[in-house]
């Protein structure tokens, strides 16, 4: 569906839709690890929002050297020390052509305070064959995963990392 027929992805002037992506591959974190390489979405503390997680989707662009698969791993302590960004992402409007950048911040490296959970697995891993099995993995979230204030989520492989052009669309609603 397109955002003009979608309602998840109407802009109405309270709430927007935002997107960010890695612009070449990266290699995932492997394991749940406070060091987090590949694609992280972070909600600052005190941001006003909750971002509402709408689609994750994962472009592999090397074949592994072991079988990986995807997993949405959570920093899901508000309280705990903020993520440190390390190599931020641009986080545009899903409006393309609109400015704003909104409360989320997107990164292909981060620590996080602590180390995060499996939240939801997203499979679509690929083979030690020297080839790659899948090479697109869209996971339509559709607001079952939100980000609270102070919260992250990371796209992790468990055991082995996975180089891929990973990108997250997200709506941002108010905390209050």
């Amino acid at each position: 569906m397109s955002l003009a027929t979608n309602p998840q992805y109407i802009v109405d002037g309270t709430d927007s839709v935002y997107c960010a992506s890695t612009q070449a591959g990266v290699a995932t974190s492997v394991a749940l690890s406070t060091t987090q390489t590949g694609f992280t979405l972070t909600n600052p503390a005190g941001s006003g929002k909750n971002l509402v997680v709408l689609e994750i989707n994962i472009a592999q662009s090397v074949a592994p050297a072991a079988a990986g698969v995807f997993v949405a791993a959570a920093n899901v302590n508000p309280v705990a020390t903020a993520v440190t960004q390390g190599t931020p992402l641009t986080v545009r409007s899903a409006k393309l052509g609109e400015t704003g950048t909104g409360a989320g911040l997107a990164a292909s490296a981060v620590t996080l305070p602590a180390a995060p959970v499996v939240v939801r697995p997203i499979g679509g891993g690929a083979l030690a064959t020297g080839g790659i099995q899948s090479n697109f993995i869209s996971d339509k979230v559709n607001g079952a995963l939100v980000i609270e204030e102070g919260c992250a989520l990371s796209i992790n492989t468990i055991t082995t990392a996975v180089t891929a052009i990973i990108g997250m669309t997200w709506r941002e609603v108010s905390a209050f």
